[in-house]
C-alpha cells in the first residue's frame, strides 16, 4: 500500500518508530523509510517507551537485544501495561532461531525480520503493517459512525415508546360487578401490541386486543393508526362491525402491498342486556366463561386485517349471571422451553383450568406458568392480555 493511499485514509503521513541500539542500523532504516513515512528513532527500550507515548506511531521496528530494557520488555509494557493492541510491532533480530521468533510473536509482536534483511522485504513488511493499521482505523471510524446512527435510532425508539404508553387506556369504565385486569409488556421499547377498553354508554363497553406483525417503530406506528380509528368510531358510538370494516379498509390502503398485517379481537359488551357482540380477525382464540360454564375457545372468524377485504359480521354471545373473558396475544405462549417453544394448545388448557377455578392472576403469570410447566417463561415477544370478570347483582 502506497503512502499516498494511507494519507488519504488518515489525513497524515503514517509514523514509524525505529528502535535499535546500533546508530548505524537506525540511520539505515531511517534512510530507507523516511521518503514515505514520518520516522522517529530510539536507542533503547526506555527511550522507545518515551518516544512511543509522545508520538503514538503506527508501526514500531523493534530490536530485541538492547540495554536497559530489551525488546521483550518493551512489548510487554505496550501490550499489557499500556494496553495498546493496535500498534504494529515488527521485531528485528539477528538470531534466526525459531524459539526467539515464537517468543516474540507470543508476547505480542505482529511480525519479525531477521538481520540482515533485504530493503525490498523491509518495505513490503512495513507496507503490509501500515495497510493493516489504516484498515483498522477505517473500521473504527465506520463503527463509530454506525454507533452514532444506532444511538439516534435508539433515542427515536424510546420516544416512540413514551408516546405509545400514552395511547394505552388510563381510565377503566366503572360498572357494577365489573373487574378488569390488564397485562402489557413490550419486548422492546416500541410494541406492536395494543389493547383498549372504554365505555360507549352506561353499562356498555367496547374492548380490543390487537397485534401488529413485526416489531419496532413501524409496528408501533401501525398500531397507533388502529388505535386512532378504533377510538374515533367508538367515541361516536358507531357500529362495531362498520368500524372494523373501516379499519381494514384503511390498513389495506396503508400496508396492503407490504408484509405487515394486524390480528385483533374486538367486542361490544352490554352488561345491561347480557350480550357480547364480537369479531376475531386472525387472532388468538378468546376464552370465555358464561354463567359459570366454559365455552369452546372463540376462534377467528376472518383472516387478519391488511390482506384483503373481509366481511366484518359480528358473532354474539349471551350471558345473564356472569361473564369471564380472557384475551391475549401470541407472546403469552410463544416462549422457549429448552430447545423447543411453548405452544397455544397447552396454554389454552392451563388458562381454561385457571378460569374455571378462579385462579387466573395476570400479575403472577410467570409464577403460574412455571408451576404448571416446570419452566419459568422468558417472554421474547410483546405480551398483552386482558381479563374481564363480571358478576351480575343476582350472581353467586
Amino acid at each position: 500500500m502506497s503512502s499516498e493511499v494511507g494519507n488519504k485514509a488518515v489525513g497524515e503521513t503514517p509514523k514509524i518508530l525505529v528502535v535499535d541500539d546500533s546508530a548505524t542500523m537506525r540511520n539505515f532504516l531511517t534512510r530507507v523509510l523516511e521518503g514515505d513515512y514520518d520516522v522517529d528513532t530510539a536507542s533503547d527500550g526506555l527511550e522507545c517507551i518515551a518516544r512511543y507515548e509522545q508520538g503514538r506511531p503506527s508501526v514500531i521496528l523493534l530490536d530485541l537485544m538492547m540495554p536497559l530494557m530489551d525488546g521483550f520488555d518493551v512489548i510487554a509494557r505496550i501490550r499489557n501495561d499500556i494496553g495498546d493492541q493496535e500498534v504494529i510491532i515488527i521485531v528485528l533480530t539477528g538470531q534466526d532461531e525459531q524459539e526467539i521468533k515464537a517468543k516474540a510473536l507470543n508476547s505480542g509482536a505482529n511480525d519479525y525480520l531477521t538481520k540482515p534483511f533485504h530493503v525490498v522485504e523491509l518495505r513490503a513488511r512495513v507496507g503490509v503493517a501500515i495497510r493493516q493499521v489504516m484498515l483498522t482505523r477505517q473500521l473504527q471510524t465506520a463503527n463509530a459512525r454506525l454507533q452514532r446512527a444506532y444511538d439516534i435510532i435508539d433515542d427515536e425508539v424510546r420516544l416512540v415508546a413514551r408516546l405509545q404508553d400514552k395511547l394505552l387506556p388510563t381510565a377503566i369504565p366503572v360498572i357494577d360487578g365489573l373487574d378488569l385486569k390488564s397485562l402489557y409488556r413490550p419486548s422492546g421499547r416500541a410494541s406492536g401490541d395494543y389493547y383498549d377498553v372504554f365505555g360507549l354508554e352506561d353499562g356498555v363497553i367496547r374492548i380490543i386486543v390487537a397485534d401488529v406483525s413485526g416489531h419496532g417503530p413501524q409496528a408501533a406506528f401501525i398500531m397507533a393508526i388502529v388505535r386512532t380509528l378504533f377510538k374515533a368510531d367508538g367515541s361516536s358510538n358507531s357500529d362495531l362491525g362498520r368500524s372494523l370494516d373501516q379499519i381494514n379498509s384503511h390498513l389495506l390502503d396503508l400496508i396492503g402491498k407490504d408484509s405487515y398485517f394486524v390480528t385483533l379481537f374486538a367486542a361490544d359488551i352490554d352488561f345491561n342486556r347480557g350480550i357480547m357482540r364480537y369479531l376475531s380477525a386472525g387472532h388468538c382464540p378468546a376464552l370465555a366463561m358464561v354463567d359459570g360454564k366454559m365455552l369452546d375457545p372463540l376462534y377467528a372468524q376472518v383472516p387478519p386485517f391488511g390482506f384483503f377485504p373481509v366481511c366484518c359480521e359480528l358473532s354474539e354471545c349471551r350471558f345473564s349471571k356472569s361473564l369471564k373473558l380472557f384475551l391475549f396475544t401470541d407472546g403469552c405462549y410463544e416462549w422457549r422451553m429448552g430447545n423447543e417453544y411453548f405452544s397455544l394448545d397447552p396454554f389454552v388448557d392451563i388458562v381454561t383450568e385457571l378460569m374455571a377455578n378462579s385462579g387466573l392472576c395476570l400479575d403472577s403469570i410467570e409464577d403460574i406458568l412455571e408451576a404448571k410447566t416446570g419452566v419459568r417463561p422468558v417472554f421474547d415477544d410483546d405480551v398483552t392480555a386482558l381479563l374481564i370478570d363480571w358478576v351480575g347483582s343476582t350472581g353467586c
